[in-house]
Protein backbone atom coordinates (compact mmCIF):
# COMPACT_ATOMS: atom_id res chain seq x y z
CA UNK A 1 0.00 0.00 0.00
CA UNK A 2 1.60 3.14 -1.39
CA UNK A 3 1.92 5.93 1.45
CA UNK A 4 0.89 9.73 1.52
CA UNK A 5 4.14 11.11 0.01
CA UNK A 6 3.75 8.70 -2.99
CA UNK A 7 0.19 9.43 -3.38
CA UNK A 8 1.76 13.11 -4.12
CA UNK A 9 4.42 12.77 -5.66
CA UNK A 10 1.79 10.92 -8.12
CA UNK A 11 -0.82 13.57 -8.27
CA UNK A 12 2.19 16.19 -9.17
CA UNK A 13 3.67 13.98 -12.14
CA UNK A 14 0.80 13.72 -13.40
CA UNK A 15 -0.12 16.98 -13.12
CA UNK A 16 3.16 18.24 -14.67
CA UNK A 17 2.57 16.24 -17.76
CA UNK A 18 -1.04 17.01 -18.38
CA UNK A 19 0.96 20.72 -18.28
CA UNK A 20 3.92 19.35 -20.61
CA UNK A 21 1.14 17.83 -23.50
CA UNK A 22 -0.93 20.57 -23.54
CA UNK A 23 1.69 23.32 -24.15
CA UNK A 24 3.28 20.30 -27.08
CA UNK A 25 -0.18 20.68 -28.29
CA UNK A 26 0.11 24.52 -28.32
CA UNK A 27 3.28 24.56 -30.00
CA UNK A 28 1.95 22.41 -33.04
CA UNK A 29 -0.83 24.97 -33.32
CA UNK A 30 1.71 28.08 -33.37
CA UNK A 31 3.83 26.78 -35.45
CA UNK A 32 1.34 26.56 -38.16
CA UNK A 33 0.99 30.33 -37.48
CA UNK A 34 4.57 31.85 -36.39
CA UNK A 35 7.37 31.81 -38.13
CA UNK A 36 10.80 30.16 -37.42
CA UNK A 37 11.43 33.30 -34.81
CA UNK A 38 8.80 33.03 -32.93
CA UNK A 39 9.35 29.39 -32.49
CA UNK A 40 12.91 29.66 -31.43
CA UNK A 41 11.51 32.51 -28.48
CA UNK A 42 9.28 30.03 -27.63
CA UNK A 43 11.87 27.15 -27.66
CA UNK A 44 13.88 29.62 -24.96
CA UNK A 45 10.98 29.61 -23.05
CA UNK A 46 10.43 25.72 -22.90
CA UNK A 47 13.78 25.47 -21.36
CA UNK A 48 13.11 28.05 -18.89
CA UNK A 49 10.29 25.78 -17.86
CA UNK A 50 12.21 22.56 -18.29
CA UNK A 51 15.29 24.08 -15.72
CA UNK A 52 12.45 25.44 -13.63
CA UNK A 53 10.80 21.57 -13.11
CA UNK A 54 14.37 20.37 -12.65
CA UNK A 55 14.85 22.94 -9.39
CA UNK A 56 11.23 22.07 -8.12
CA UNK A 57 11.74 18.21 -8.64
CA UNK A 58 14.78 18.28 -6.91
CA UNK A 59 13.52 20.75 -4.22
CA UNK A 60 10.46 17.81 -3.69
CA UNK A 61 13.10 15.11 -3.60
CA UNK A 62 14.40 17.10 -0.35
CA UNK A 63 11.28 17.31 0.46
CA UNK A 64 10.00 13.64 0.27
CA UNK A 65 13.28 12.60 2.06
CA UNK A 66 12.88 15.01 5.10
CA UNK A 67 9.77 13.95 5.18
CA UNK A 68 10.48 9.93 4.79
CA UNK A 69 12.77 10.92 7.85
CA UNK A 70 9.94 12.80 9.86
CA UNK A 71 7.88 9.75 8.96
CA UNK A 72 10.93 6.88 10.12
CA UNK A 73 11.32 9.06 13.29
CA UNK A 74 7.70 8.88 14.58
CA UNK A 75 7.22 5.45 13.81
CA UNK A 76 10.76 4.72 16.06
CA UNK A 77 8.92 7.49 18.82
CA UNK A 78 5.54 5.18 18.44
CA UNK A 79 7.17 2.08 18.53
CA UNK A 80 9.88 2.72 21.45
CA UNK A 81 7.46 4.77 23.10
CA UNK A 82 6.77 3.79 26.99
CA UNK A 83 3.09 4.00 26.97
CA UNK A 84 1.06 1.74 25.10
CA UNK A 85 -0.67 3.16 21.94
CA UNK A 86 -3.63 1.61 19.95
CA UNK A 87 -5.35 2.94 17.39
CA UNK A 88 -8.80 1.16 16.57
CA UNK A 89 -11.31 1.70 13.90
CA UNK A 90 -15.19 2.38 14.80
CA UNK A 91 -16.26 -0.92 15.86
CA UNK A 92 -13.33 -0.86 18.61
CA UNK A 93 -10.87 -3.26 16.81
CA UNK A 94 -7.26 -3.18 16.73
CA UNK A 95 -5.22 -1.45 13.48
CA UNK A 96 -2.32 -0.53 15.04
CA UNK A 97 -0.50 -0.98 18.36
CA UNK A 98 3.07 -0.02 19.41
CA UNK A 99 5.58 -2.49 21.21
CA UNK A 100 4.56 -1.03 24.67
CA UNK A 101 1.07 -1.85 23.76
CA UNK A 102 1.78 -5.46 22.87
CA UNK A 103 3.97 -5.86 25.92
CA UNK A 104 0.96 -4.89 28.44
CA UNK A 105 -1.40 -7.35 26.64
CA UNK A 106 1.76 -9.98 26.47
CA UNK A 107 1.33 -10.77 23.03
CA UNK A 108 2.62 -10.26 19.40
CA UNK A 109 1.35 -7.36 17.40
CA UNK A 110 0.48 -9.61 14.90
CA UNK A 111 -1.36 -11.50 17.35
CA UNK A 112 -3.22 -8.40 18.60
CA UNK A 113 -4.38 -6.71 15.02
CA UNK A 114 -7.66 -7.11 14.22
CA UNK A 115 -8.95 -7.84 17.37
CA UNK A 116 -11.39 -6.31 19.58
CA UNK A 117 -10.02 -4.14 22.47
CA UNK A 118 -12.52 -4.89 24.81
CA UNK A 119 -12.06 -8.78 24.64
CA UNK A 120 -8.48 -7.62 26.87
CA UNK A 121 -10.55 -5.86 29.64
CA UNK A 122 -11.92 -7.32 32.86
CA UNK A 123 -15.27 -8.28 33.14
CA UNK A 124 -15.94 -5.77 35.85
CA UNK A 125 -14.84 -2.83 33.31
CA UNK A 126 -16.29 -3.43 30.56
CA UNK A 127 -19.44 -1.15 31.10
CA UNK A 128 -16.53 1.85 31.60
CA UNK A 129 -14.80 0.89 28.30
CA UNK A 130 -18.15 0.99 26.54
CA UNK A 131 -19.32 4.24 27.92
CA UNK A 132 -15.41 5.64 27.21
CA UNK A 133 -15.30 4.55 23.45
CA UNK A 134 -18.87 5.52 23.10
CA UNK A 135 -18.22 9.44 24.46
CA UNK A 136 -15.36 9.44 21.76
CA UNK A 137 -17.05 8.63 19.17
CA UNK A 138 -20.38 10.97 20.25
CA UNK A 139 -17.95 14.23 20.93
CA UNK A 140 -14.35 13.26 19.34
CA UNK A 141 -12.97 15.03 22.62
CA UNK A 142 -10.15 13.69 24.47
CA UNK A 143 -11.99 10.89 26.94
CA UNK A 144 -10.47 9.29 30.19
CA UNK A 145 -11.14 6.73 32.45
CA UNK A 146 -8.97 3.96 34.51
CA UNK A 147 -9.42 0.36 33.21
CA UNK A 148 -8.02 -3.15 34.49
CA UNK A 149 -7.27 -4.95 31.71
CA UNK A 150 -6.85 -9.16 31.79
CA UNK A 151 -3.16 -9.72 29.50
CA UNK A 152 -3.70 -12.67 27.14
CA UNK A 153 -1.31 -14.47 30.09
CA UNK A 154 -3.99 -13.93 32.25
CA UNK A 155 -2.14 -11.20 34.59
CA UNK A 156 -4.84 -8.40 35.75
CA UNK A 157 -3.05 -4.34 35.13
CA UNK A 158 -4.68 -1.20 36.41
CA UNK A 159 -4.58 1.35 33.68
CA UNK A 160 -5.22 5.06 33.08
CA UNK A 161 -6.57 5.43 29.44
CA UNK A 162 -6.53 8.74 27.34
CA UNK A 163 -7.81 8.86 24.28
CA UNK A 164 -8.98 10.82 21.35
CA UNK A 165 -10.62 10.54 17.49
CA UNK A 166 -8.42 11.30 14.63
CA UNK A 167 -10.75 12.64 11.11
CA UNK A 168 -9.39 11.32 8.39
CA UNK A 169 -8.97 13.69 5.07
CA UNK A 170 -10.25 11.38 2.50
CA UNK A 171 -13.79 11.49 4.31
CA UNK A 172 -12.98 7.73 5.31
CA UNK A 173 -14.41 6.55 8.98
CA UNK A 174 -12.44 8.36 11.96
CA UNK A 175 -9.72 6.18 14.20
CA UNK A 176 -9.63 6.20 17.73
CA UNK A 177 -6.24 7.11 19.20
CA UNK A 178 -5.84 5.49 22.69
CA UNK A 179 -2.62 5.85 24.93
CA UNK A 180 -2.99 3.50 27.72
CA UNK A 181 -0.51 3.61 30.96
CA UNK A 182 0.21 0.84 33.48
CA UNK A 183 -0.68 1.97 36.89
CA UNK A 184 -1.14 -0.91 39.05
CA UNK A 185 1.84 -0.11 41.27
CA UNK A 186 0.53 3.18 41.74
CA UNK A 187 -2.67 1.64 42.47
CA UNK A 188 -0.90 -0.81 45.15
CA UNK A 189 0.98 1.96 46.99
CA UNK A 190 -2.30 3.67 46.91
CA UNK A 191 -4.24 0.79 48.59
CA UNK A 192 -1.29 0.14 51.02
CA UNK A 193 -1.38 3.61 51.99
CA UNK A 194 -5.18 3.79 52.53
CA UNK A 195 -4.58 0.76 54.81
CA UNK A 196 -1.70 2.57 56.57
CA UNK A 197 -3.85 5.64 57.11
CA UNK A 198 -6.81 2.68 58.37
CA UNK A 199 -4.06 1.17 60.56
CA UNK A 200 -2.95 4.52 62.10
CA UNK A 201 -6.46 6.08 62.33
CA UNK A 202 -7.56 2.47 64.44
CA UNK A 203 -4.20 2.85 66.57
CA UNK A 204 -4.75 6.67 67.51
CA UNK A 205 -8.70 5.50 68.15
CA UNK A 206 -7.23 2.65 70.16
CA UNK A 207 -4.63 4.65 71.99
CA UNK A 208 -7.07 7.69 72.57
CA UNK A 209 -4.32 9.99 69.79
CA UNK A 210 -5.05 12.34 67.46
CA UNK A 211 -2.61 14.51 64.99
CA UNK A 212 -2.23 18.10 64.97
CA UNK A 213 -0.14 20.33 62.54
CA UNK A 214 1.63 23.99 62.86
CA UNK A 215 2.25 25.75 59.87
CA UNK A 216 5.88 27.80 60.85
CA UNK A 217 5.07 30.59 58.43
CA UNK A 218 1.56 31.05 58.90
CA UNK A 219 1.80 29.84 63.08
CA UNK A 220 -1.36 27.96 62.02
CA UNK A 221 -2.51 25.30 64.06
CA UNK A 222 -4.48 22.38 62.93
CA UNK A 223 -6.26 19.72 64.86
CA UNK A 224 -8.03 16.89 63.37
CA UNK A 225 -11.39 15.59 64.71
CA UNK A 226 -10.31 13.65 67.72
CA UNK A 227 -8.43 16.11 69.18
CA UNK A 228 -11.54 17.82 68.91
CA UNK A 229 -13.11 15.95 71.25
CA UNK A 230 -10.18 15.95 73.74
CA UNK A 231 -10.83 19.88 73.76
CA UNK A 232 -14.28 19.62 73.42
CA UNK A 233 -14.22 22.48 70.97
CA UNK A 234 -17.89 22.60 68.68
CA UNK A 235 -17.03 22.42 65.18
CA UNK A 236 -16.13 26.07 64.21
CA UNK A 237 -15.37 27.31 67.77
CA UNK A 238 -11.38 27.45 66.61
CA UNK A 239 -9.88 30.11 64.96
CA UNK A 240 -6.56 27.67 64.10
CA UNK A 241 -4.43 30.41 65.30
CA UNK A 242 -1.26 29.10 67.84
CA UNK A 243 -2.53 31.92 70.40
CA UNK A 244 -6.07 30.42 70.74
CA UNK A 245 -4.11 26.28 71.21
CA UNK A 246 -2.54 27.93 73.75
CA UNK A 247 -5.40 29.16 75.63
CA UNK A 248 -6.83 25.79 75.92
CA UNK A 249 -3.77 24.71 77.83
CA UNK A 250 -4.21 25.18 82.18
CA UNK A 251 -2.75 28.12 83.07
CA UNK A 252 -0.24 27.15 84.95
CA UNK A 253 1.37 25.15 81.72
CA UNK A 254 0.84 27.66 79.28
CA UNK A 255 4.05 29.24 79.56
CA UNK A 256 6.21 25.25 79.57
CA UNK A 257 4.36 24.04 76.66
CA UNK A 258 5.11 27.65 74.67
CA UNK A 259 8.46 26.90 75.57
CA UNK A 260 8.46 24.08 74.35
CA UNK A 261 7.33 24.97 71.13
CA UNK A 262 9.51 27.72 70.42
CA UNK A 263 12.59 25.25 71.24
CA UNK A 264 11.55 22.60 68.59
CA UNK A 265 11.02 25.30 65.84
CA UNK A 266 13.80 27.31 66.64
CA UNK A 267 16.18 24.17 67.13
CA UNK A 268 14.11 21.68 65.10
CA UNK A 269 14.58 19.63 67.77
CA UNK A 270 11.65 17.10 68.88
CA UNK A 271 9.14 17.91 71.84
CA UNK A 272 7.72 15.23 74.00
CA UNK A 273 5.81 16.46 77.56
CA UNK A 274 2.33 16.36 79.07
CA UNK A 275 0.14 19.56 79.75
CA UNK A 276 -3.12 19.99 81.12
CA UNK A 277 -5.96 20.86 78.95
CA UNK A 278 -8.81 22.72 80.22
CA UNK A 279 -12.06 21.80 77.65
CA UNK A 280 -15.24 24.66 76.88
CA UNK A 281 -16.86 22.44 79.81
CA UNK A 282 -14.65 23.10 82.31
CA UNK A 283 -13.24 19.76 82.54
CA UNK A 284 -9.47 19.28 83.18
CA UNK A 285 -7.48 16.94 80.69
CA UNK A 286 -3.86 15.48 80.96
CA UNK A 287 -2.66 15.36 77.14
CA UNK A 288 0.80 14.12 76.12
CA UNK A 289 2.01 15.83 72.96
CA UNK A 290 4.98 14.60 71.31
CA UNK A 291 5.70 16.00 67.72
CA UNK A 292 8.99 16.99 65.24
CA UNK A 293 9.78 19.84 62.49
CA UNK A 294 9.66 18.37 58.94
CA UNK A 295 10.10 20.51 55.96
CA UNK A 296 12.46 19.67 52.21
CA UNK A 297 14.43 22.96 51.15
CA UNK A 298 12.26 25.28 49.76
CA UNK A 299 9.38 23.60 51.21
CA UNK A 300 6.91 25.40 53.62
CA UNK A 301 8.37 23.73 57.36
CA UNK A 302 6.37 22.36 59.89
CA UNK A 303 5.46 21.37 63.39
CA UNK A 304 3.67 17.94 63.12
CA UNK A 305 2.59 15.53 65.74
CA UNK A 306 -0.10 13.32 67.87
CA UNK A 307 -1.60 14.08 70.92
CA UNK A 308 -2.64 11.41 73.48
CA UNK A 309 -5.41 11.98 76.08
CA UNK A 310 -3.69 9.86 79.43
CA UNK A 311 -6.20 11.60 81.49
CA UNK A 312 -7.37 7.97 82.34
CA UNK A 313 -3.99 6.70 82.65
CA UNK A 314 -3.05 9.63 85.03
CA UNK A 315 -6.13 8.91 86.87
CA UNK A 316 -5.01 5.33 87.28
CA UNK A 317 -1.62 6.35 88.77
CA UNK A 318 -3.22 8.80 90.95
CA UNK A 319 -5.13 5.99 92.66
CA UNK A 320 -1.96 3.77 92.38
CA UNK A 321 0.01 6.58 94.30
CA UNK A 322 -2.67 6.53 96.49
CA UNK A 323 -3.38 3.21 97.00
CA UNK A 324 0.37 2.66 97.68
CA UNK A 325 0.23 5.47 100.07
CA UNK A 326 -2.65 3.96 101.87
CA UNK A 327 -0.64 0.31 102.06
CA UNK A 328 1.98 2.16 103.35
CA UNK A 329 0.24 3.85 106.15
CA UNK A 330 -1.82 0.44 107.15
CA UNK A 331 1.64 -0.74 107.32
CA UNK A 332 3.09 1.78 109.36
CA UNK A 333 0.70 2.13 111.47
CA UNK A 334 1.24 -1.80 111.91
CA UNK A 335 4.03 -1.77 113.05
CA UNK A 336 3.82 1.43 114.98
CA UNK A 337 1.17 -0.04 117.22
CA UNK A 338 3.41 -3.70 117.28
CA UNK A 339 6.02 -1.58 118.47
CA UNK A 340 3.69 0.26 120.82
CA UNK A 341 2.17 -2.80 122.11
CA UNK A 342 5.50 -4.34 122.66
CA UNK A 343 6.40 -0.91 124.77
CA UNK A 344 3.45 -1.04 126.80
CA UNK A 345 3.69 -4.60 127.55
CA UNK A 346 7.66 -4.70 128.90
CA UNK A 347 6.84 -1.29 130.75
CA UNK A 348 3.72 -3.01 132.21
CA UNK A 349 6.04 -6.47 133.27
CA UNK A 350 8.71 -4.06 134.70
CA UNK A 351 6.09 -1.91 136.69
CA UNK A 352 4.08 -4.94 137.91
CA UNK A 353 7.10 -7.26 138.32
CA UNK A 354 10.39 -5.54 138.65
CA UNK A 355 9.39 -2.65 140.53
CA UNK A 356 7.23 -4.99 142.78
CA UNK A 357 10.31 -7.37 143.67
CA UNK A 358 12.76 -4.71 144.49
CA UNK A 359 10.16 -3.25 146.82
CA UNK A 360 9.85 -6.13 147.94
CA UNK A 361 13.67 -6.69 148.25
CA UNK A 362 13.66 -3.30 149.91
CA UNK A 363 11.13 -4.36 152.77
CA UNK A 364 12.28 -7.29 153.62
CA UNK A 365 15.79 -6.07 153.93
CA UNK A 366 14.41 -3.13 156.08
CA UNK A 367 12.83 -6.10 158.50
CA UNK A 368 16.10 -7.88 159.05
CA UNK A 369 18.12 -6.48 162.00
CA UNK A 370 21.02 -5.52 159.96
CA UNK A 371 21.81 -2.61 162.14
CA UNK A 372 22.56 0.73 160.88
CA UNK A 373 25.88 0.35 159.37
CA UNK A 374 27.62 1.42 156.38
CA UNK A 375 26.46 -1.67 154.38
CA UNK A 376 22.84 -1.60 155.14
CA UNK A 377 22.74 2.22 153.74
CA UNK A 378 24.56 1.01 150.42
CA UNK A 379 22.00 -1.68 149.59
CA UNK A 380 19.12 0.89 150.68
CA UNK A 381 20.94 3.46 148.32
CA UNK A 382 21.07 0.82 145.34
CA UNK A 383 17.90 -0.46 145.16
CA UNK A 384 16.00 2.70 145.54
CA UNK A 385 18.46 3.77 142.67
CA UNK A 386 17.38 0.28 140.66
CA UNK A 387 13.32 1.28 141.41
CA UNK A 388 13.73 4.69 140.05
CA UNK A 389 15.53 3.41 136.67
CA UNK A 390 12.93 0.76 136.28
CA UNK A 391 10.36 3.61 136.99
CA UNK A 392 12.39 5.77 133.99
CA UNK A 393 12.90 2.74 132.05
CA UNK A 394 9.05 1.93 132.43
CA UNK A 395 8.38 5.46 131.30
CA UNK A 396 9.74 5.70 128.65
CA UNK A 397 8.67 2.33 127.02
CA UNK A 398 4.79 2.95 127.55
CA UNK A 399 4.15 6.11 130.06
CA UNK A 400 0.80 5.24 131.80
CA UNK A 401 0.43 9.20 131.72
CA UNK A 402 -0.16 9.86 128.47
CA UNK A 403 -3.45 7.02 128.64
CA UNK A 404 -4.29 8.53 131.77
CA UNK A 405 -4.42 12.60 131.32
CA UNK A 406 -2.64 13.23 127.80
CA UNK A 407 -0.05 14.76 126.04
CA UNK A 408 0.50 18.32 127.88
CA UNK A 409 0.61 16.20 131.38
CA UNK A 410 3.05 13.73 130.10
CA UNK A 411 5.05 16.06 128.32
CA UNK A 412 5.64 17.73 131.64
CA UNK A 413 6.28 14.52 133.13
CA UNK A 414 8.98 13.88 130.52
CA UNK A 415 10.45 17.18 131.17
CA UNK A 416 11.48 16.75 134.89
CA UNK A 417 12.36 13.25 134.35
CA UNK A 418 15.12 13.95 131.61
CA UNK A 419 16.02 17.72 132.97
CA UNK A 420 19.55 17.87 134.10
CA UNK A 421 22.30 21.06 135.69
CA UNK A 422 24.07 19.96 132.31
CA UNK A 423 21.08 20.63 129.98
CA UNK A 424 17.91 22.43 130.99
CA UNK A 425 14.15 21.48 128.82
CA UNK A 426 11.79 23.89 128.73
CA UNK A 427 8.05 22.73 127.44
CA UNK A 428 4.92 24.67 126.24
CA UNK A 429 2.22 22.96 124.99
CA UNK A 430 -0.72 25.47 123.93
CA UNK A 431 -4.35 24.56 121.77
CA UNK A 432 -5.11 20.78 123.31
CA UNK A 433 -8.48 22.10 125.39
CA UNK A 434 -9.89 18.66 124.25
CA UNK A 435 -8.16 14.94 123.84
CA UNK A 436 -7.03 14.28 120.66
CA UNK A 437 -7.45 10.49 119.70
CA UNK A 438 -4.44 8.51 121.58
CA UNK A 439 -2.61 7.71 118.15
CA UNK A 440 -2.49 11.44 117.27
CA UNK A 441 -0.60 12.04 120.99
CA UNK A 442 1.43 9.07 120.68
CA UNK A 443 2.94 10.09 117.59
CA UNK A 444 3.72 13.33 118.96
CA UNK A 445 5.14 11.85 121.76
CA UNK A 446 7.41 9.33 120.39
CA UNK A 447 8.34 12.43 117.67
CA UNK A 448 9.67 14.85 120.63
CA UNK A 449 11.07 11.66 122.80
CA UNK A 450 13.10 11.35 119.57
CA UNK A 451 14.20 15.00 119.43
CA UNK A 452 15.18 15.03 123.07
CA UNK A 453 17.45 12.03 122.52
CA UNK A 454 18.96 13.66 119.63
CA UNK A 455 19.74 16.35 121.73
CA UNK A 456 20.97 14.09 124.74
CA UNK A 457 22.95 12.09 122.76
CA UNK A 458 24.80 13.96 119.70
CA UNK A 459 23.67 18.15 120.44
CA UNK A 460 25.74 18.87 123.54
CA UNK A 461 23.53 21.52 124.22
CA UNK A 462 22.63 23.12 127.58
CA UNK A 463 19.17 24.22 126.59
CA UNK A 464 16.27 22.80 125.11
CA UNK A 465 13.24 24.76 123.77
CA UNK A 466 10.22 22.34 123.07
CA UNK A 467 7.07 24.26 121.80
CA UNK A 468 3.48 22.37 120.70
CA UNK A 469 0.46 24.07 119.73
CA UNK A 470 -2.87 22.72 118.84
CA UNK A 471 -5.61 23.58 116.17
CA UNK A 472 -6.47 22.99 112.48
CA UNK A 473 -2.95 21.55 112.10
CA UNK A 474 -0.50 20.77 114.78
CA UNK A 475 2.83 22.52 115.04
CA UNK A 476 5.80 20.99 117.34
CA UNK A 477 9.26 22.98 117.38
CA UNK A 478 12.10 21.42 118.98
CA UNK A 479 15.26 24.14 119.52
CA UNK A 480 18.87 22.99 120.61
CA UNK A 481 21.38 25.77 120.90
CA UNK A 482 24.34 22.49 120.47
CA UNK A 483 26.47 21.75 118.03
CA UNK A 484 24.41 21.72 114.83
CA UNK A 485 25.28 19.52 112.56
CA UNK A 486 25.08 19.38 108.51
CA UNK A 487 21.45 17.63 108.06
CA UNK A 488 21.50 16.94 104.08
CA UNK A 489 24.39 14.51 104.58
CA UNK A 490 23.31 13.12 108.30
CA UNK A 491 19.79 12.51 106.24
CA UNK A 492 22.18 10.46 103.40
CA UNK A 493 24.09 8.36 106.19
CA UNK A 494 23.30 5.30 108.08
CA UNK A 495 23.12 7.27 111.54
CA UNK A 496 20.55 9.32 110.26
CA UNK A 497 17.74 6.49 111.39
CA UNK A 498 16.64 8.53 113.84
CA UNK A 499 15.21 11.19 111.24
CA UNK A 500 13.69 8.67 109.09
CA UNK A 501 11.66 6.91 112.22
CA UNK A 502 10.48 10.46 113.01
CA UNK A 503 9.27 11.00 108.79
CA UNK A 504 7.45 7.36 109.08
CA UNK A 505 5.54 8.07 111.97
CA UNK A 506 4.34 11.95 110.60
CA UNK A 507 3.88 10.23 107.11
CA UNK A 508 0.72 8.76 108.61
CA UNK A 509 -0.79 12.53 108.96
CA UNK A 510 0.77 13.56 105.78
CA UNK A 511 3.66 15.67 108.13
CA UNK A 512 5.94 18.40 107.03
CA UNK A 513 9.30 18.42 108.65
CA UNK A 514 12.18 20.85 108.30
CA UNK A 515 15.62 21.14 109.38
CA UNK A 516 17.54 24.03 110.03
CA UNK A 517 20.61 23.20 111.28
CA UNK A 518 24.13 24.30 110.43
CA UNK A 519 27.91 23.13 112.84
CA UNK A 520 28.27 25.43 115.37
CA UNK A 521 24.68 27.06 115.16
CA UNK A 522 22.47 24.68 116.74
CA UNK A 523 19.22 23.03 115.24
CA UNK A 524 15.63 24.00 115.31
CA UNK A 525 13.75 21.46 113.95
CA UNK A 526 9.57 22.27 112.67
CA UNK A 527 7.39 19.22 111.87
CA UNK A 528 3.69 20.01 111.03
CA UNK A 529 0.95 17.22 111.15
CA UNK A 530 -2.39 17.65 109.76
CA UNK A 531 -4.38 15.79 112.92
CA UNK A 532 -7.62 15.48 110.86
CA UNK A 533 -6.15 12.83 108.55
CA UNK A 534 -8.28 9.88 108.72
CA UNK A 535 -6.46 6.57 109.71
Amino acid sequence: MKNNTDNINDALGDDLRSKAEKMLADIGQRKKVFGDQDMQALFQELQVYQIELEMQNDELKVANEELELQQLKFASIYNLAPIGYFILNSYGIIEEVNNAGAYLIEGGKAGLLGKRMIQFIAPEFTDVFYRFFKDMQATHAKQSCQLKITSQAGAELYTQVEGTAINSFSGAPPKYYIAIVDITERIAAEKNLAETKERLELSLEASSAGTWELDLDSMKFYLDEFNYDICAIPKGGFDGSYRTFLNLIHPDDREMVDEHFRKSINSEKEIDFVCRLINSDGQLHYASIRGHVIGEPGQTRRLVGIMIDITEKKRIEEETVLLKQDQQRAITLATLNAEENERRRISDALHDSVSQLLYGIKMKLSALDLGHGKAHLDINTLIDQAIEETRNISFELAPSILLDFGLPATLDELVKRLSSPGMRIQAKVTGFNARENMLLETTMYRVIQELINNCMKHAGASLVRITVKGGKRIEICVQDNGNGFNYTQQEQSASGSGLRSIKNRISLYNGELSVDSAPGKGTLVKIVLNHKQEI
